[in-house]
């Protein structure tokens, strides 16, 4: 069964590690390793230089449905 999660992702550049830039964004998985992978692949694709450009998940966090639901009802 897949969930949602929300992931944040820092954008790494060459040997800096964590350029301090940060990425959020949820996906629908079925757990929080491919759901990390999954927005990494993602986030990737839209970086302006992917050939030195990086990004690496730094916090996956499944989204309870319920209070999804309730905040959207809101």
């Amino acid at each position: 069964m897949r969930k949602e999660y929300f992931v944040v992702l820092a954008i790494a550049v060459g040997s800096t590690f964590d350029s301090g830039e940060r990425i959020e964004m949820r996906v629908m998985a079925k757990d929080r390793l491919d759901a990390a992978i999954i927005a990494e692949q993602c986030a990737d694709a839209t970086l302006s230089d992917p050939i030195i450009q990086y990004t690496h998940a730094l916090d996956v966090v499944p989204i309870n449905q319920q209070s999804a639901a309730l905040a959207l009802a809101a």
